[in-house]
């Protein structure tokens, strides 16, 4: 009679530690997860490639959170991948400038453009989020937005400063 009520005992007693054991696991690591901020990965992009960055854009997924990173010089265009979390260099492209890009570098080398950090701080007056994407091109700031629930893009003048375009949409 003993033994018919120590297994069930026994089972409820490894079941229910094997759950708080599991959700600690689980718990503690995501807890520990931080996803590296832009200005963070653009210090190590401009490590490895001493230029300027074009374009910053967070990719997420199910499977791994990632960084894209286009970083151009004089001659070249760099694409960069790093992973979000570690900030480890995941992959390194180097490919030669075409015509369209010397047209870039020509419109965004004025020394009068406000920086990215301020056109930011534009952008946030509008819609507040997390910043996932900004891109610098024909003198307009590209910046992307997500707060969990939309996702917004605001255009930001590089010289004015002044928010010229917005849009709303639901979060995929």
């Amino acid at each position: 009679m003993k033994k018919i009520i120590m297994i069930p005992a026994l089972v409820v007693t490894l079941g229910v530690g094997a759950a708080i054991g599991s959700t600690t696991l689980l718990s503690g690591s995501a807890q520990e997860k931080k996803v590296l901020s832009m200005q963070e990965i653009e210090k190590k992009a401009l490590a490895v490639v001493d230029g300027t960055v074009a374009d910053i854009e967070l990719d997420q997924n199910r499977y791994r959170s990632v960084y894209e990173v286009e970083v151009r010089t004089d001659a070249d265009e760099y694409d960069l991948k790093f992973d979000a979390y570690t900030g480890k260099l995941l992959k390194q492209k180097k490919e030669r400038q075409d015509d369209d890009d010397k047209d870039w570098d020509n419109a965004n080398t004025a020394t009068n453009i406000v920086s990215k950090e301020k056109a930011i701080e534009a952008a946030l007056t509008k819609a507040k989020g997390t910043v996932t994407k900004i891109k610098l091109d024909d003198g307009i700031y590209e910046i992307e937005l997500k707060d969990g629930q939309f996702e917004y893009e605001i255009d930001v003048d590089s010289i004015t400063g002044e928010i010229v375009d917005f849009e709303q949409d639901i979060e995929d």
